[in-house]
């Protein structure tokens, strides 16, 4: 049976790419097929819009992971959702976005012309789960365990793809559910180094909830100011991220930019 047409667009944040699409929700083989990169359009994800749940909001993000899985929260598919409805629905200012982990108030900011070029997300609370040391080919590593509305792992660790690739699989089976895996290196130039190894996406460019774990954990730590913007620096560029005293307010801004649109037969 030929499916119907698919109609998107593609957006990413920092190189962490995304097809949005608006509702209704498809299955999660048509989103492993559209996430292909070579048999697909290609993607980290798939973001379907749908109708709110909570009063006031403009709009319900779902997030299906490029192995089909699916996810509570992204902050870089987030930022890519806030921008889609502001060009599609002329929506400007603040606005609410249902999530899996709770509504995100956002505000899409413009460039001199007027075209949505960043966006910022109140991404809520962190919750700090503690410490765990995971034992892998032969290392104890430890990381600060934190929820950012999805699960992370934040080792101050080598920020290098070869570092996350040969270490952030093991660590991520080894949580039940999996979990995110973020190699931090704070205090590097008044910012902090970043790579993660993404659950259910394996290395991407950026992740947005990384940015806002690890900055968290860097001021636990006491390795990051608070009430200051801090630059998390990732491989496909720079998140703004800044943490309440009480860690109760995390807040993350950075880009969304539009690559195209098309129609999908996958």
């Amino acid at each position: 049976m030929r499916l119907v047409p698919l109609s998107f667009v593609k957006y990413h944040g920092l190189g962490n790419d995304f097809i949005v699409v608006d509702g209704p929700l498809m299955d999660p083989d048509r989103a492993r097929r559209l996430c292909d990169r070579r048999r697909g359009i290609g993607a980290d994800g798939v973001l379907t819009v749908l109708p709110p749940r909570t009063p006031g909001a403009a709009a319900t993000m779902h997030i299906f992971n490029s192995d089909g899985s699916v996810a509570a929260m992204c902050g870089n598919g987030i930022r890519c959702v806030a921008r889609h409805l502001a060009e599609t629905r002329g929506l400007s200012g603040e606005l609410v976005i249902d999530t899996d982990s709770g509504p995100k108030r956002c505000a899409v900011h413009r460039d001199a012309a007027g075209i949505p070029s960043s966006v910022s997300v109140e991404m809520g609370p962190a919750r700090v789960l503690g410490d765990e040391e995971f034992r892998v080919e032969g290392e104890t590593l430890r990381a600060a365990r934190i929820s950012m509305g999805n699960p992370h792992a934040v080792l101050f660790d080598v920020p290098t793809r070869e570092r996350a690739a040969a270490i952030g699989p093991a660590i991520e089976r080894a949580v039940a559910g999996g979990v995110n895996v973020g190699f931090a290196r704070p205090g590097h130039g008044g910012g902090i180094d970043l790579v993660v190894w993404e659950r259910g996406a394996g290395l991407t460019d950026a992740c947005g909830t990384g940015a806002c774990a690890a900055a968290v954990a860097a001021v636990r730590a006491g390795a990051a100011p608070v009430r200051t913007p801090v630059e998390v620096r990732l491989p496909g560029g720079t998140l703004e991220i800044t943490v309440g005293e009480d860690l109760t307010r995390v807040t993350m801004r950075g880009p969304a930019a539009r690559v195209f649109a098309g129609e999908a037969d996958l």
